[in-house]
């Protein structure tokens, strides 16, 4: 026993109970354990019904869940109790109110061969974890039956659909033009043609370099996991959408979801409560983007380089920080806290920071929340693809465009020291012919399937500066993509000398400024050092 519980009395259950509550419970007797075999209805009713009981979870469980404890071993271990909890989370929303009880679940569902347009779609929830296939380390070339992976709009009529279907097998050509290029060029300059490592590197680097082809429509897996709470909004506002695979994907997953968690789903088709959610979503965006039409004019700008700019920042945001840190470490006021730093030397200051930070070892030791005390706002105009991975940061808050070709597109240098420029632009001429022409028909976010990820796109986030620690030192990694990197590295350097919040950005120590060219190396060393570990276990 545990020295800060030996006074605890651990709860008496007779040889039969504790036979069955070790199927479901990893201790019997300790304070802390976790749930097992048990679908997450039960988990999620089990743990509302044991907020307002007296008894313990393991003797709730055995009162109110378990049936057939003589045959447990003959159900199937997922299904013990699910008839109960569908019924008893219908008295219990009653209660404990529909989003508590829905928060305490969790489920893991696959979204597959959906577009790129659709994954951030189903990304933009904040409170899931999502794995996406990706675009930097796997071929997307032909296919085996040979076809190229990518969507076609069901809104498309027969003759735009065979007019966008030539078009963008003509981008997937260049694609795979483009992929061979970079390899050839990249084994010419590798120093060890047998080291696997960089040959590894290599390959990522030619799809890196490629990928910028590659149409917003090109197909992907998408792996979800979230609460029912975070999904049911999901489903909502996919439903809400213009965009009709969102809404097809919208009722297969409902369709998926209704089988592991179904009364967790019953407000999505009441006409109160989530068609009247929907309806909300859409009308308000539709209005909106309408009334913004009839007020400014859109605007085409050359093509470029990521470009960052420091929109908004707090001038004090160091002295919140301080503050916040005086506080959470005494028994002061924010507002004594705030004069105790305003009669600080600029030394003092230093050393609270250096104090508080510490010695990071790693880029994981992340500075306290007092660094959440201030924010910055940066607004981005990079390609799409880099957008693609810096939309999955989930503490900040971020709002893009719809993409289009507007704003130019960014040709990586690897691609121009390949000799592939000419396959490249012929590629962003194919996809910008085919956007317009589906712009003068078609909503843009329909147009925007033709788009390649190499043009650009405006997006705005907002983070305090903790998450900025967090961004800027994992996008700025070597083995990161060359044009997320400089938007991490100009965001740090904005902090730096736009906002002059010196002692955050020099909290930053993993921030990496470097330029690289096979920048996957040191990443394929560590992967093929942690296989050899393994394989001598």
């Amino acid at each position: 026993m545990h020295e800060g519980t030996k006074d605890r009395r651990p709860e008496v259950f007779s040889e039969d109970e504790r036979e069955v509550l070790g199927h479901y419970f990893t201790s019997v007797d300790g304070p802390v354990f976790c749930l097992r075999n048990l679908n997450e209805t039960v988990k999620a009713a089990l743990f509302s019904r044991y907020s307002r009981s007296k008894s313990s979870m393991r003797r709730v469980f055995l009162d109110e869940f378990y049936q057939q404890i003589d045959h447990f071993d003959n159900q199937g271990e997922s299904e013990v109790g699910g008839e109960r909890a569908d019924k008893l989370f219908r008295r219990v929303i009653a209660e404990y109110g529909d989003d508590s009880v829905a928060q305490l679940a969790g489920v893991h569902v696959a979204f597959e061969g959906v577009s790129n347009v659709l994954t951030k779609l189903i990304e933009r929830p904040r409170l899931m974890s999502y794995l996406e296939q990706s675009t930097r380390y796997l071929s997307f070339g032909m296919r085996p039956d040979g076809t190229y992976p990518f969507t076609v709009p069901t809104e498309l009529s027969a003759k735009d659909s065979a007019s966008y279907t030539q078009s963008v097998n003509e981008i997937f050509a260049l694609y795979e033009n483009i992929v061979t290029k970079v390899r050839k060029y990249l084994d010419t300059a590798l120093p060890d043609k047998n080291d696997r490592d960089m040959q590894r590197a290599a390959q990522a680097a030619s799809y890196d370099a490629a990928r910028g082809v590659l149409p917003a429509s090109v197909v992907s897996n998408v792996g979800v996991f979230g609460s029912p709470q975070s999904l049911e909004g999901l489903l909502m506002h996919l439903r809400a959408s213009e965009l009709e695979e969102a809404k097809i994907y919208a009722e297969l997953a409902k369709e998926e979801l209704v089988k592991v968690v179904p009364a967790f789903l019953s407000r999505l088709d009441q006409p109160d409560r989530g068609l009247r959610w929907v309806e909300y979503l859409s009308t308000t965006k539709s209005a909106t983007s309408e009334f913004v039409d009839k007020l400014v004019k859109q605007k085409e700008l050359s093509a470029g380089a990521a470009d960052v700019r420091l929109y908004s920042f707090d001038a004090d945001g160091e002295d919140r920080i301080a503050r916040d840190i005086i506080c959470a470490a005494s028994n002061l006021s924010k507002e004594q806290g705030r004069l105790v730093v305003s009669q600080l030397t600029e030394e003092q200051i230093d050393q609270l920071f250096s104090v508080y930070v510490g010695d990071r070892a790693n880029r994981r030791h992340k500075p306290g929340r007092a660094f959440e005390a201030t924010q910055y706002g940066f607004e981005i105009v990079s390609d799409y693809g880099s957008f693609r991975d810096l939309q999955r940061h989930r503490l900040l808050s971020i709002e893009w465009q719809t993409l289009d070709t507007s704003l130019g597109f960014s040709i990586p240098s690897l691609v121009s020291e390949a000799d592939a420029q000419g396959d490249f632009c012929s590629a962003m001429d194919i996809s910008q012919d085919i956007n317009r022409d589906l712009a003068l028909r078609y909503p843009k976010a329909v147009a925007s399937y033709a788009v390649c990820m190499a043009f650009r796109i405006r997006y705005q986030m907002l983070m305090s500066a903790r998450e900025a620690v967090h961004v800027c030192e994992l996008r700025s990694q070597p083995s990161g993509h060359p044009t997320y990197r400089k938007v991490a590295q100009a965001m740090h350097r904005l902090i730096a000398e736009e906002a002059k919040h010196s002692r955050v950005a020099m909290s930053m120590t993993f921030v990496d400024h470097k330029e690289e060219k096979l920048g996957r190396l040191e990443q394929e060393r560590r992967i093929s050092e942690k296989k050899l570990l393994f394989e001598s276990e």
